[in-house]
């Protein structure tokens, strides 16, 4: 099967009870799959970021080592022959990081949900509160792609270069450093272009209403409109590579060949001495 990035609630309507997919839910609240899901859905068993934990039990600013992802490939029972459509809570942001950690790794039979939980919901298709457990193990190969992400050291040297492009993906006031954040410095890296992450999303027009993707003709426009160029590499930041992996999912479902996702973003970068920032 020839699946896209993203689908539709009526194109996973579907293909429900093919035998080749797997849908997979991603929650920001723990307690979300328990409440209910999407009919046959697996429960992500980790964390929603996908992040390393310290050795105090702390959530650090970076992706999970290999071991830890093949463990949660392992407890999913992640097999090479099948897809696996993901959704999550919260508009599909959460899917989006669980897509950013699979690419990084190697693992590409992934798609996201369009409109998540709610836009299946809102479309009265089957739900279920059984939990699901997975038959446990995995033929998954873990082949890390250095690339796709970026660290601080890298970024710091190549931010200014004219064929590099920034993209803050977070809200304005966290970009022109007016709203309270936990971090120790404010403002954004000199040169990036804002926009948020939900600005590629359809307005709600009432509460609990699912928030779709704009379709692909109105994301061309809005992105060619903040200046980003399929010529040079776009690299996407927001606090703690979250946001900014969703924007990353639109720009490779747009086909822009060249970005990279700065995944400790400005939890990292705000803490650091020598990173510039403006406001």
């Amino acid at each position: 099967m020839n699946i896209p990035l993203l689908v539709s609630p009526q194109w996973l309507k579907d293909n429900l009870n093919n035998p080749q997919i797997q849908v997979i839910e991603n929650p920001w609240n723990e307690d979300s799959y328990q409440k209910a899901h999407i009919s046959s859905a697996l429960c992500s068993p980790t964390n929603p970021y996908l992040k390393r934990y310290d050795d105090n039990g702390e959530k650090t600013q970076y992706v999970m080592d290999s071991v830890e992802f093949l463990a949660v490939c392992s407890d999913l029972g992640l097999k090479r022959d099948k897809h696996y459509i993901i959704y999550d809570d919260y508009h599909g942001l959460f899917a989006a990081r669980f897509w950013s950690v699979c690419r990084y790794f190697g693992v590409d039979n992934i798609s996201i949900l369009d409109g998540s939980w709610r836009g299946w919901l809102d479309q009265n298709y089957p739900v279920s509160s059984l939990l699901k457990s997975p038959e446990p193990g995995t033929d998954i190969d873990i082949n890390p792609h250095a690339t796709h992400f970026i660290g601080w050291k890298e970024l710091k040297s190549i931010y200014q270069n004219p064929e590099v492009q920034l993209w803050d993906t977070r809200r304005e006031g966290e970009y022109f450093g007016t709203d309270e954040t936990e971090n120790p410095r404010q403002g954004h890296i000199p040169g990036a272009m804002h926009l948020s992450w939900s600005g590629l999303l359809m307005e709600a027009t009432r509460e609990g209403e699912p928030r779709f993707l704009k379709s692909r003709k109105d994301l061309d426009i809005i992105l060619t409109d903040l200046g980003l160029c399929r010529d040079k590499t776009i690299v996407t930041y927001c606090q703690s590579g979250i946001r900014a992996a969703f924007c990353i999912f639109v720009l490779e479902m747009l086909g822009y060949p060249h970005h990279r996702l700065y995944d400790a973003s400005m939890g990292e970068w705000s803490s650091l001495d020598s990173t510039p920032l403006v406001l």
